[in-house]
């Protein structure tokens, strides 16, 4: 292994969107196994130095690839797109439907049955992640960079209201 393979070549993987994530696994523990450093205890200084790079190389491809949004923006990143942290879209009508669904997350404790109300939050908030994984993955095949550009930065707001509301579903876990 080199440390000039992408992280899709690491794993053998075609770059794309779609990634098999039981091969990925599969891969990503056969590679642990191989450039564990405890097999290169006996070794020479420079191979277990490289034997750790490979190891925390792996692992860096591992995080990303098996991340959508971290993919989307490796995916990008390996086309020559830069998306900057301040970047944001431009779409009003998505950046106001977030604005709802946050005050809805907001209000989630005073509803007669707040799990129920969580609950259906959570699926659609789900809904809308996964269709707009699908959205990226058919731009970045037809060659839309912009397109995907945009949909990388709305999956990035999904994913943090994903996360809201898992921390919001263990916080009220904990009340009861």
């Amino acid at each position: 292994m080199t440390q000039q393979l992408n992280y899709f070549e690491i794993f053998g993987l075609k770059p794309g969107f779609s990634v098999d994530r039981e091969a990925l696994a599969t891969r990503y523990r056969e590679l642990q196994r191989e450039f564990h450093p405890d097999r290169y205890a006996a070794k020479s200084d420079r191979e277990q130095m490289l034997a750790m790079q490979y190891a925390t190389r792996i692992n860096e491809a591992h995080n990303v690839l098996r991340e959508p949004v971290a993919r989307a923006g490796y995916l990008l990143e390996l086309a020559g797109v830069e998306i900057s942290p301040e970047q944001t879209t431009a779409d009003a009508e998505f950046l106001m439907q977030q604005m709802l669904l946050r005050e809805r997350l907001e209000e989630v404790r005073g509803e007669a049955d707040p799990e129920a109300a969580l609950d259906a939050l959570s699926r659609e908030v789900g809904d809308l992640f996964t269709a707009e994984q699908d959205r990226f993955g058919r731009l970045f095949v037809d060659g839309e960079l912009e397109g995907a550009s945009d949909s990388l930065l709305k999956m990035q707001f999904l994913a943090k209201l994903q996360r809201q509301v898992e921390e919001l579903e263990e916080d009220l876990l904990g009340d009861f």
